[in-house]
């Protein structure tokens, strides 16, 4: 509805810049005849200029398949979108390397050891940081005891 209406200012506004550059000629009969056509059209066929203007835009939104000119609020509101959806995919790799990392770890160990103490793997499973999860793993595999693998750890 915004669009039509824009549209029909534009035209009109065009239509009235016309008549604006004709006015100083308004004295010539033949100016005068065409300024009172050009208002008698619009009078005359304003209802049907405005049915034509839309089913011209619908015509178009439905080869385009969306709107002609979105508003400033939906384009903020689809950028917010695609940056949100962008940052979302992020986190959920950050995430999803960090519970592989932490997995990783926990297999790595209880592989070692057989046994993983309680303690040890709630402090496991609350490291987020892939590459101190990484560097956690490279001890998991080099430490000989469990007193070597908790001073990493720390």
């Amino acid at each position: 509805m915004f669009f039509t209406r824009g549209i029909s200012l534009l035209f009109f506004s065009g239509i009235t810049e016309v008549l604006q550059a004709l006015k100083p000629h308004s004295d010539d009969p033949v100016t005068r005849r065409l300024i009172r056509a050009t208002w008698v059209y619009l009078a005359n066929n304003a209802k049907h200029l405005q049915r034509d203007l839309k089913s011209f835009l619908s015509t178009v939104q439905e080869i385009a398949g969306e709107k002609i000119m979105p508003t400033m609020v939906e384009i903020w509101k689809a950028e917010g979108k695609a940056e949100g959806k962008a940052e979302g995919k992020a986190e959920g790799k950050a995430e999803e390397k960090a519970n592989t990392g932490r997995n990783m770890v926990l297999v790595a160990l209880r592989r070692k050891f057989r046994q993983v103490p309680p303690e040890i793997e709630e402090a496991i499973l609350a490291m987020s940081d892939p590459i101190a999860l990484e560097s956690l793993l490279e001890h998991a595999i080099d430490s000989d005891t469990w007193d070597e693998f908790v001073m990493a750890l720390q």
